[in-house]
């Protein structure tokens, strides 16, 4: 069971993720963000970041090359070379679903 990154962002280039601050804020993007998510659980996440910022340091937070934090990734499952799920994001929040992930681990 492998779990992979992208820094400098090589692979999401070549899926074609999409990328740039229009895909980051935009009203659908916050109002998507906002249905998922009540006041608890954002407070909850920005004591999260606030923890790690103070362990590991802010800089640690980010990717080296700060555009990265403008790409949107997507979730791809596979077993051995067959692709089992592919989704792209196309804005904040708009990730695959767990139950189509945990679906896929069957």
């Amino acid at each position: 069971k492998l779990c992979f990154g992208d820094e400098g962002g090589v692979a999401g280039d070549n899926l074609g993720l999409q990328q740039g601050f229009s895909t980051m804020w935009n009203p659908s993007a916050v109002s998507t963000m906002m249905e998922r998510n009540d006041e608890d659980s954002l407070k909850a996440l920005g004591e999260a970041y606030k923890n790690a910022a103070d362990n590991i340091g802010i800089q640690n937070l980010a990717p080296k090359d700060i555009k990265d934090t403008l790409r949107q990734g997507g979730t791809f499952v596979f077993r051995g070379d067959s692709l089992l799920l592919e989704h792209y994001d196309q804005k904040v929040g708009d990730n695959a679903s767990i139950s189509d992930i945990l679906a896929c681990a069957k």
